[in-house]
């Protein structure tokens, strides 16, 4: 690796540590990481090392910057892999609660005048989750006509509907909260990540990297969150989801448009796409039995996760000043 990243970037690297998918490589005593950019554009990594720049003139600390080969592109291959090279600062601890430094991210992108479109997601939830649906739909009814050759095939066969019932909900109440509710200046597209839960910033261990980023509304990081607090403690998570939720709105208080946005994608059933989708993309054994478990997880607790949804508004501590529609078929909270 150390000669390839001579030729791509006229770099000497002088230490190399690995760190999961990410290697860190030392140069003049600065430190940079490889990370993989599967899927991403060049127009999108522009846009991302723009956002990188705006947050680091705001003084957000601990922010990465792109780097770019010797031939002037974001992206390079390696072993046939696309990937990035990151100038990382060592990351610090958060002197602020998540909830805090999110709304400050979240409210320095919302007032930024850079044009950002390859990286925009705000409003094409609905279309982005209906292709999604689309596409496992048929995978599904390819299978369902030719047989199961797998236990993961059976499960699948028979829980898809199931989601692919709440993933309907989920679109049908993005539409719902758009034609009801007025957007106020908080829904307004902000700088958000792709996985929230995945940035490394979040718990410490990594700087804010600019290939996490993408332009949509605030929801989408707050639910992730939620989503990956309920995961971590299921129906013991109340605590820490009003807090994460009174530190946010302490500087960005929400509106009921948002309200309706991130209970909408906590509807929809993201882990479940995912893990479908990782199984039958997987090249290796041990991955496939890693999902195997992660779905028999995920079909363990479906009963739960219905009752999180149903008591939702009073786990975040709004029921009361906050009207969330409510989805006939779950229980009763």
């Amino acid at each position: 690796m150390e000669k390839w990243v001579y030729e791509q970037y006229g770099m000497r690297v002088e230490r190399l540590e690995r760190r999961g998918t990410h290697t860190a490589v030392w140069h003049k005593q600065e430190r940079f990481l490889i990370v993989p950019a599967d899927g991403q554009s060049e127009a999108e990594m522009e846009e991302r090392q723009q956002m990188s720049r705006y947050l680091r003139t705001k003084g957000v600390g601990s922010v990465g910057e792109l780097v770019k080969t010797t031939s002037g592109t974001y992206i390079a291959t390696w072993n046939g892999k696309p990937m990035a090279l990151v100038r990382a600062p060592l990351p610090t601890a958060r002197f602020r609660s998540l909830g805090r430094e999110l709304a400050v991210i979240h409210e320095y992108g919302r007032s930024c005048p850079l044009p950002i479109t390859a990286c925009r997601r705000i409003g094409q939830w609905r279309e982005l989750w209906a292709k999604r649906i689309d596409q496992m739909e048929a995978f599904w009814a390819n299978m369902l006509a030719t047989g199961p050759a797998s236990p993961f095939d059976r499960l699948f066969i028979e829980s898809f509907p199931y989601y692919l019932g709440l993933a309907e909900n989920a679109i049908q109440y993005v539409a719902d909260t758009e034609l009801d509710e007025e957007p106020l200046r908080i829904d307004y597209a902000a700088f958000c990540h792709e996985r929230l839960p995945q940035a490394g910033w979040v718990e410490g261990a990594e700087a804010k990297l600019p290939i996490d980023w993408v332009y949509d509304h605030c929801a989408r990081d707050l639910a992730e969150w939620v989503r990956h607090l309920y995961h971590q403690r299921g129906l013991g998570c109340q605590r820490a989801v009003r807090q994460f939720f009174q530190d946010y709105g302490h500087l960005s208080p929400l509106s009921p448009f948002a309200w309706r946005l991130i209970y909408a994608r906590l509807l929809f059933p993201l882990p479940y796409f995912e893990c479908v989708e990782s199984y039958y993309t997987a090249v290796d054994r041990n991955e496939q039995v890693r999902y195997e478990g992660e779905l028999h997880r995920l079909l363990d607790g479906s009963h739960e996760y219905e009752r999180f949804l149903a008591s939702f508004a009073e786990i975040a501590g709004i029921s009361e000043r906050v009207r969330l529609p409510v989805i006939e078929w779950l229980p009763s909270a």
